[in-house]
């Protein structure tokens, strides 16, 4: 078995390689191939991607990695964005990917959402720790039993015509009504990040630890990692979000008395699951805010919208809502023990970081 590092700036060579093209299990599909060699916190020399190859050059695992960088310090770190091994083949390769992952990026890791597999392996290290939890809730819109419980319950498959009348019948009583009026705002869609955008931000976003201006957002609207057509043959898998039905990145200016911005909200929907990866508003306008988020669920005919933000989520439930129903889902923030000083525990921290956005 060997071990394969590929560089960001060979990432199009990769994806047009005979192991690439023959491969049955990919480790990154095309479109975010092309999206990491636009990332502009990415150098062409740091490592996108590390996998395991045996004797026959088949693929028996791979780790992603998502360079960034701290905006204060510009210290260069990285998100682990995928790891996958053969269940059956590649038993021996998650310890080494991890620990060659480890070596590449100089110790430099972050995850923001973990397998009970990862977690494990990350204690046993003892070389990370979480410096935020992110507690979030999902809260739902629609009836959606003929998708979750043939996926829970694969047996029960057959239910699923039955199950899809059930929905019918419910969300005929659950219709999503605008349960605020939207008179006092306007909400306008940009398709370009332009100057009054990058103003707005800039003086909201001074505790980020990131800080997201024209240069990221402009590159995540442009190259998504999310498409409704795979770029990929009818042979080959892959293993983490890559397609959807229906998938939809809008960026949103909020006016207050036609003139005045009061907030810029950029939020995606994929198969009916709305997130808000980036939010800038000031507290004192969170109502209107709610308000444009609610808008935005009514016109994309939206199924459920998860946050993380401490903010909204506090807002939406302390006063009335559309909503039937709500999930906690929470995940955490970790780094390797060696960035802790640079990162404290005193930051915002936005949604779409790591590759959420994309997804």
């Amino acid at each position: 078995m060997k071990f394969q590092e590929i560089k960001v700036g060979a990432l199009e060579n990769f994806i047009n390689s005979t192991l690439y093209k023959n491969s049955k299990n990919i480790p990154i599909t095309k479109q975010r191939a092309i999206s990491q060699l636009h990332n502009p916190r990415a150098d062409k020399e740091d490592i996108a991607l590390i996998i395991a190859i045996n004797e026959t050059e088949e693929i028996l695992g791979f780790i992603g990695s998502l360079p960034d960088y701290f905006s204060k310090t510009k210290t260069k770190v990285y998100w682990n964005s995928c790891w996958w091994i053969d269940p059956k083949k590649g038993k021996h390769t998650a310890i080494p990917l991890f620990l060659i992952f480890l070596k590449t990026s100089n110790n430099k890791v972050m995850f923001r959402d973990m397998t009970e597999k990862t977690k494990q392996i990350i204690r046993k290290l003892n070389k990370f720790i979480t410096v935020k939890n992110l507690d979030g809730y999902r809260y739902f819109l629609k009836l959606q039993s003929s998708v979750i419980i043939p996926k829970k319950i694969p047996a029960l498959r057959s239910l699923k015509p039955f199950l899809k009348l059930v929905d019918f019948m419910v969300n005929t009583f659950l219709v999503f009504k605008k349960t605020t009026s939207t008179k006092n705002i306007i909400c306008i869609y940009s398709k370009n990040i332009d100057d009054e955008i990058v103003t707005f931000i800039q003086k909201l976003n001074k505790k980020e630890l990131f800080k997201r201006e024209k240069k990221e957002l402009e590159w995540i609207l442009n190259y998504p990692w999310v498409l409704k057509n795979s770029l990929k043959s009818n042979a080959q898998y892959y293993y983490f979000t890559d397609t959807s039905i229906s998938f939809d990145a809008s960026l949103i200016k909020v006016y207050k008395k036609k003139t005045e911005l009061i907030a810029v909200l950029f939020l995606t929907n994929n198969k009916g699951l709305v997130k808000i990866p980036y939010v800038y508003f000031e507290l004192e306008n969170i109502r209107f805010i709610v308000q444009a988020i609610y808008q935005y669920l009514y016109n994309q005919k939206a199924v459920s919208f998860l946050t993380y933000n401490k903010h909204l989520n506090d807002f939406i439930q302390k006063n009335r809502n559309p909503f039937w129903y709500k999930k906690q889902d929470n995940r955490t923030f970790t780094i390797s023990k060696s960035l802790q000083k640079e990162v404290g525990f005193d930051f915002d921290f936005q949604d779409g970081e790591g590759d959420f956005v994309f997804t």
